[in-house]
C-alpha cells in the first residue's frame, strides 16, 4: 500500500506590525509555494490581509473577527477539514501547502495543540513549522509587554528578523540578544521589506524539528511569568493562550473620498495623544487618485504607509461585507474612544461605535 502523504502546514506568526503579510505575499509568488492554500486570521471589524495576499490558485480564506488560538480554533479546524474534503472530491484544485497567517496577538501553542488533537487534521496534514516575524526595532520591548510575543519566539522553527533596513546596529544587536535569551539556538534570518526568499524559509523549517519545542513543558517554563487570558493553569491536557490583557479593536468608517493629507494629519494627531495605548492602525480609505481605495497602516513611532489595493470589485458589491475605514487595535484604553477621537478630528460620525473584545470572539470561515 502506498504511503499516505500529508499536506504540510506552515504557521506564520509574529506581533502586530512585524511584517507577516509582506513576507507572505512575496512567498506566494515563488515556485516553492505554488498553488498554496492560505488561511488569514485577523482582528477587527474589517479584514484586509487576505486582500493583500494573492495565490496562484484559490483566493485566500479569512477567519474574521477572531484569534485562531482562542475562539476561532474550532473554525480553523473546520476550515482545514472542509479544504481536505473539497480537495479530495476535486471541487477545488489540489494544493501542496497550507499557510496560516495568525493575528498579531496569537499564541501559537493552542493553535498547534488544537490541530494535533483533531483526528482528521493530524492524519491528513502535518505541521511543517512555525515561522515567527520579530521587529528588529520594537521586538525587545514587545516581549516585555506582550506575553504572546514570548510564545511566538519559543514556538518558532525559524525566526525572521524584520525591518532590518531601518534598524540601527544597536537595535539589531538588542533584538538578537532578546531572541537568544529565550531560544539560544534559534536560527535568525534577517529581512528587509519582505525580501527573504521562500526557498530560504522552506529550507529552514525542513532543517528544524517543530516537535522539539512546540507545546512542551519547556515552552511553558519560558513563559511562566505570564498568565493566560482565562486565568487557568496548564494541566497538561489543554493548552491555554497567553495574551496581553485589555486589548480591543474599534472601527471608524470612512464612507467618502478623503485627501491623504487630511487623513494623515488626523492619524498623526490621534497617535500622538494615544501613543501609549495604540498597538496598530490599519484600514482602507478612498484617498487615491479619483477616490481609488488605498490601504493605510501605521503604529506609534512609525511612518504612515499607503498602497493601492486591487479590490477586484469586492468593496463595491452590494452584498460585500467589506467596509471602508480604519481599525484601531488598542490596549488599556477603550478602542471606541480612540476611534472616536480620530473620527472627530475629521468631522465624521462614528455611527454605531463597535468595540470588539479580542477574547473571546466568534469567527467564521470565509472562502
Amino acid at each position: 500500500m502506498a504511503q499516505r502523504t500529508r499536506v504540510p502546514i506552515l504557521i506564520l506568526t509574529g506581533f502586530l506590525g512585524s511584517g507577516k503579510t509582506s513576507l507572505l505575499a512575496k512567498w506566494l509568488r515563488a515556485p516553492e509555494f505554488a498553488g498554496a492554500m492560505v488561511v488569514v486570521n485577523e482582528l477587527g471589524e474589517v479584514g484586509l490581509d487576505d486582500r493583500l495576499v494573492q495565490t496562484s490558485s484559490e483566493a485566500p480564506l479569512l477567519l474574521e473577527n477572531g484569534c485562531a488560538c482562542c475562539a476561532a480554533s474550532e473554525d480553523l479546524n473546520a476550515t482545514l477539514e472542509r479544504l481536505f474534503w473539497e480537495r479530495l472530491h476535486r471541487t477545488i484544485p489540489r494544493f501542496s501547502w497550507v499557510l496560516i497567517e495568525t493575528t498579531g496577538i496569537a499564541d501559537p501553542k493552542p493553535i498547534i495543540a488544537s490541530l494535533q488533537a483533531h483526528e482528521l487534521i493530524s492524519e491528513r496534514y502535518e505541521i511543517a513549522g512555525v515561522v515567527t516575524t520579530f521587529d528588529a526595532r520594537r521586538g525587545p520591548a514587545q516581549l516585555i509587554r506582550h506575553p504572546e510575543c514570548v510564545s511566538q519566539i519559543v514556538c518558532a522553527s525559524a525566526i525572521v528578523l524584520t525591518k532590518t533596513d531601518i534598524a540601527t546596529d544597536v537595535e539589531m544587536a538588542a533584538a538578537r540578544a532578546a531572541i537568544h535569551e529565550l531560544r539560544p539556538a534559534a536560527r535568525i534570518m534577517p529581512s528587509a521589506k519582505g525580501n527573504l526568499p521562500a526557498a530560504t524559509i522552506v529550507a529552514a523549517v525542513r532543517d528544524a524539528d517543530v516537535g522539539d519545542h512546540v507545546c512542551t513543558d519547556d515552552c511553558h517554563d519560558h513563559a511562566h511569568h505570564h498568565h493566560d487570558h482565562e486565568g487557568h493553569h496548564h494541566d497538561g491536557h489543554h493548552v491555554h493562550a497567553h495574551h496581553s490583557d485589555h486589548v480591543t479593536s474599534a472601527f471608524a468608517p470612512l464612507q467618502t473620498p478623503i485627501a491623504f493629507e487630511a487623513l494623515a494629519a488626523a492619524l498623526q494627531a490621534t497617535l500622538a495623544v494615544h501613543s501609549a495605548s495604540i498597538l496598530r492602525v490599519k484600514g482602507t480609505a478612498r484617498c487615491g487618485r479619483d477616490g481609488a481605495i488605498e490601504v493605510v497602516q501605521t503604529m506609534p513611532g512609525e511612518p504612515i504607509e499607503r498602497q493601492a489595493l486591487d479590490m477586484q470589485g469586492s468593496f463595491d458589491m452590494p452584498d460585500s461585507k467589506m467596509r471602508i475605514g480604519m481599525t484601531f487595535i488598542v490596549q488599556d484604553t477603550a478602542a471606541e474612544v480612540v476611534a472616536g477621537d480620530f473620527a472627530a478630528r475629521l468631522g465624521i460620525p462614528m455611527f454605531e461605535p463597535v468595540s470588539v473584545p479580542v477574547q473571546p470572539v466568534e469567527a467564521r470561515p470565509h472562502g
